[in-house]
């Protein structure tokens, strides 16, 4: 796909850079170095970035400042979550040529996940240390669904998978693993009225900026990353069979009408745990938490998007 990319740049003249990952932190680095270097400019700089939303997830950890780069995105990855949920799909040529044709960047908001107490447990691919803070553009999960993601990304069968088109099985697998062999702890969900929400037995608590996560799965289906809030998908106390028969539903948003699945539209937002578990930001796992608080950053992002 790059090379499709670089031949049009070169062709059209128009002066670029390209940096390639090496290792897992690695775009972060790169994106740090690239607006660090652009800080003082009186324009921000440009950076498209080709991979999926875990890409584009590490991409934001870097930025320096956000208010100093434009970013555009041209989705490659299994999920590609963030774009289907902006409708933003087509060739990487015609997104290319959109993106450069953006005139104004549009300003979407950004969830901030803050670990207030995390376990020693780490993620079995992440090396290295935990940071205190993460921004997310999808959603942040706490619970099923990021012990899935945790697991998905050592599987030794999902690159494998993605190469030949089928990655979501990956998922459906060890979603199925998930659901019947998980140890389900209680909590509480704090929102950001001061209400509590308790449970005994929590399956997972997603903050979504963005409508859909999971590789299609709606279960915000009002979100909005241009409103200033997080949707909240709270589901707990919940039977397996309960899940199995809900879960299809959240393909098209339908999950919402199941008493055991509450929805809130907050700002910001805890979780406290009984026990810690996995907790995501992008489908991207680093380490188990007990204790998290979650918040909206309204128009945070300027994304190259028309």
């Amino acid at each position: 796909m790059w090379k499709e990319v670089e031949t049009y740049l070169k062709s059209e003249g128009i002066e670029h850079k390209v940096f390639f990952s090496e290792r897992q932190g690695h775009v972060a680095e790169l994106m740090r170095s690239i607006t660090e270097e652009h800080v003082s400019d009186p324009e921000p700089v440009n950076v498209i970035i080709l991979g999926g939303d875990g890409t584009l997830d590490e991409a934001l950890q870097g930025i320096a400042d956000f208010d100093k780069v434009n970013i555009g995105y041209i989705p490659t990855g299994s999920s590609n979550d963030f774009a289907r949920a902006l409708n933003w799909h087509g060739s990487p040529m015609e997104l290319l040529k959109r993106i450069l044709a953006c005139k104004e960047p549009a300003r979407l908001d950004l969830g901030r996940l803050k670990y207030e107490q995390m376990s020693d447990e780490r993620s079995r691919v992440f090396k290295g240390t935990v940071p205190t803070f993460r921004f997310f553009d999808v959603s942040c999960g706490i619970g099923f669904d990021a012990a899935i993601c945790e697991e998905a990304l050592s599987a030794d069968s999902k690159s494998f998978l993605n190469r030949i088109g089928l990655g979501k099985l990956t998922y459906l697998v060890i979603c199925l693993k998930q659901l019947f062999g998980a140890k389900l702890t209680g909590g509480m969900l704090i929102l950001d009225n001061d209400e509590k929400v308790t449970f005994k037995k929590m399956r997972f608590i997603v903050g979504m900026n963005t409508c859909y996560e999971g590789g299609g799965f709606k279960f915000a289906p009002k979100a909005d990353p241009t409103d200033g809030y997080l949707d909240i998908c709270a589901v707990s106390d919940i039977s397996t069979p309960g899940v199995l028969l809900a879960l299809p539903g959240a393909t098209k948003g339908n999950h919402v009408k199941h008493k055991k699945i509450r929805m809130y539209r907050v700002k910001s937002y805890e979780v406290i745990m009984d026990d810690p578990v996995w907790v995501h930001t992008d489908g991207e796992v680093y380490t188990k938490a007990s204790h998290i608080k979650v918040s909206v950053l309204p128009g945070k992002l300027r994304l190259l998007v028309t």
